[in-house]
């Protein structure tokens, strides 16, 4: 079986389900040349007709993209989006309710507001990068099933050693080194609610690993060894023929097997 630890950069950035992947480049372009910047402040929520009408990419800064549950005991599931990273691909071609959703700003950011319709006309205008989109909508989609899943399967410890193993993979650290260090600052309260588990529980299980060596506080960060990822599979759910996170369905979703997109 192969090990999270023996991927490529690439693979392993595969890997990740906590964050979603860098925007491509044709995407951003077209999301910078045809959207609207705005900066918002810590604390904020974005509106309710901003989320169902636009995707939203963020610049810079630091975004909660909150999903409710029906569980009142574990009442949300939060989603960490960092720079150059869209919140979501939801709505993509319908125009449907967002009641359960909402997004917080987590930290002074910049986000870039593109128009769902300007992305429903390259239908006509620019069928090859409408396809990108697609492809990663469903790419998006595949991840975050994947997250929903691991987050209700999988114990805290092994929750919070992938969450750890991500957001150095997110943040692009060159494995080199047996310590590494977590510069994404984020309080007790945030991880607990990313992790879905109660703060308590976190408290417990960052003591423990700091018993054991596998972890050190700084002042707003973590330093991580790296032997605490050495039996981290590639995928969270255990694939013995993972790919880094590429699984054989979207394996054969290539461009060339896309069900032809017809104007009318």
């Amino acid at each position: 079986m192969a090990f999270a630890m023996s991927l490529s950069s690439e693979k392993k950035s595969r890997s990740t389900i906590f964050f979603p992947d860098v925007v491509k480049t044709d995407i951003m372009n077209f999301i910078k040349e045809n959207g609207e910047l705005k900066t918002l402040k810590k604390g904020e929520l974005i509106s309710k007709d901003i989320l169902l009408n636009n995707f939203i990419y963020l610049k810079s800064g630091l975004l909660f993209y909150i999903k409710r549950t029906n569980n009142y005991t574990k009442p949300k599931f939060v989603n960490v989006i960092i720079p150059n990273r869209l919140t979501d691909y939801h709505l993509l071609l319908e125009d449907n309710c967002t009641c359960c959703k909402s997004i917080k700003v987590a930290r002074d950011s910049e986000i870039i507001l593109i128009d769902k319709s300007l992305i429903k006309s390259l239908i006509k205008k620019d069928i090859e990068l409408f396809t990108h989109f697609m492809f990663d909508a469903n790419y998006f989609t595949e991840r975050q099933t994947a997250l929903a899943i691991f987050l209700l399967t999988s114990s805290p410890e092994d929750k919070l050693i992938k969450f750890l193993f991500d957001i150095l993979v997110a943040l692009k650290t060159a494995f080199s080194s047996k310590w590494l260090t977590i510069n994404l600052k984020l309080t007790r309260e945030e991880i607990a609610d990313i992790l879905h588990i109660s703060v308590i529980k976190l408290d417990l299980m960052l003591g423990s690993l700091k018993k054991k060596g596998m972890l050190a506080k700084e002042k707003g960060g973590f330093n991580i060894n790296t032997t605490l990822f050495n039996e981290l599979s590639p995928c969270p759910l255990g694939r013995e023929d993972a790919q880094g996170c590429k699984s054989n369905n979207m394996s054969k979703f290539k461009v060339k097997n896309m069900i032809e997109i017809k104007s009318y």
